[in-house]
């Protein structure tokens, strides 16, 4: 969300994330603060909220409010004191982040101008965040399918969810716009992008990159990758595109052109000589889980 002031714009955005784990707030403050940081040059503040039900253990609370406090630090994040609420209203534990950056100056790459013939670049692998988190939520059960080793793999993308360095890079050369993939995956994403900008588009699903880990999870849980959480990958919309992946894979994150904009309204998905049409948001894959 965006609004103006006498001094210039403020953007806040609110993320939350649900689940068992203690490691949930960190996918709430990683989707609220890539949010932010598309759209302005810094976070200022950070509130965190952890919201339980009455008959949560405290012991656990504590940890969900530790480990978020612990991520805002890492990521030098300014935040109040995190506050826990129980309520009878609450079916889950969540955490909720909402990332404010005030006096936020108008720049060439947050005028948010999209139009037709325009590429559209995809960030990182798709479902890294959900792939991470059903590993939260299932490790024991995973770890009876799968080695430990196949398992370490997948904790070493956990800093992934965060896209400070490839939004600098990307602010540097030519985005015209950045839009996070996040909750829905990368399919709901393309749609919001698409009627967002007024335009229609079209992707190559082989050119969108997914890690085997995500896909054998994936497999196991009978998950679509492409409907999965996906906090972290940045869809970023420019001139040319090849320059901008080139620029960011030289600063080690992996980028791919899928597609561009297009001056209609159909949102079509070529994989090979099949072709499909994006339809509206499904739930999140992780809601399965």
């Amino acid at each position: 969300m965006k609004f103006e002031t006498e001094h210039g714009c403020v953007v806040s955005e609110m993320a939350t994330a649900y689940g068992n784990s203690k490691q949930i707030g960190r996918y709430a403050i990683a989707a609220a603060m890539n949010e932010v940081l598309t759209r302005a040059e810094r976070v200022d503040q950070m509130e965190i909220r952890v919201c339980a039900p009455l008959e949560e253990k405290k012991t656990h609370l504590y940890d969900v409010k530790a480990e978020a406090a612990r991520c805002a630090r890492e990521h030098g994040q300014t935040f109040w004191e995190p506050e826990i609420i129980r309520a009878a209203w609450a079916a889950c534990t969540f955490v909720q982040v909402n990332a404010l950056a005030a006096d936020v100056k108008q720049q060439a790459w947050n005028k948010e101008t999209m139009r037709a013939g325009q590429d559209i670049v995809l960030t990182k692998w798709i479902g890294l965040e959900g792939t991470l988190r059903v590993l939260d939520e299932k490790r024991r059960e995973l770890g009876k399918r799968f080695s430990g080793t196949f398992l370490h793999q997948v904790e070493e993308f956990r800093e992934t969810i965060f896209a400070e360095r490839e939004i600098r890079v990307a602010k540097a050369g030519g985005v015209s716009v950045m839009r996070q993939v996040g909750e829905g995956g990368i399919f709901a994403a393309l749609y919001r992008l698409a009627k967002e900008a007024d335009t229609g588009l079209v992707v190559d699903l082989r050119a969108m990159p997914v890690r085997q880990e995500t896909i054998e999870i994936c497999e196991y849980y009978k998950l679509n990758p492409y409907q999965l959480a996906s906090t972290g990958n940045i869809l970023m919309i420019c001139d040319d595109g090849e320059a901008l992946a080139d620029a960011l894979r030289k600063e080690e994150t992996e980028a791919a052109v899928i597609g561009r904009l297009t001056d209609n309204n159909d949102k079509i998905i070529q994989n090979g000589e099949d072709i499909r049409y994006i339809d509206r948001p499904a739930p999140d894959e992780l809601m399965k889980i």
